[in-house]
C-alpha cells in the first residue's frame, strides 16, 4: 500500500524564470538608454518572479492589482527617469497601474471560468 504525501512536489520549470528575467533584461537596457547610472533592472525582475511564482495563490482580483501596480510602478518610474515632475510621472503610473489591473482582471475572468 502507498502513501500519498500531503503536500504536492513542487516542480521548477526554467519557463518559470525566463519570463522575469527578460523583463528585467528589456527595463534595464530601456531605464539604461534614459539614466545610465540605475540598477533597477533586478528588482523588477525579482519582483515579477514574485507576482509570478505566487499567481495560483492569490484571487483574481489581488492577481490583477499586483500586475497593474508591478507595471505602474515600472512604468511610472522609467517616466520619472527622462525628468518628468514627480505628479505627472505619478499620474501615468497610477493611469497605467489601472488600465494593467482591468485588462489583467478581464483576461482572468474570461479565461478561468
Amino acid at each position: 500500500m502507498q502513501v500519498r504525501s500531503a503536500v504536492p512536489a513542487r516542480h521548477h520549470h526554467r519557463s518559470e524564470w525566463r519570463m522575469p528575467i527578460v523583463l528585467g533584461l528589456l527595463f534595464g537596457l530601456w531605464a539604461a538608454g534614459i539614466d545610465r547610472s540605475n540598477g533597477a533592472s533586478a528588482v523588477v525582475a525579482v519582483l515579477c518572479q514574485v507576482v509570478h511564482r505566487e499567481r495560483g495563490k492569490l484571487t483574481r482580483e489581488v492577481r490583477a492589482g499586483a500586475y497593474g501596480a508591478l507595471f505602474g510602478a515600472a512604468m511610472g518610474y522609467l517616466l520619472s527617469l527622462s525628468g518628468s515632475t514627480l505628479l505627472k510621472s505619478s499620474l501615468w503610473g497610477l493611469m497605467f497601474a489601472a488600465i494593467m489591473a482591468g485588462a489583467s482582471y478581464y483576461r482572468f475572468s474570461t479565461r478561468e471560468s
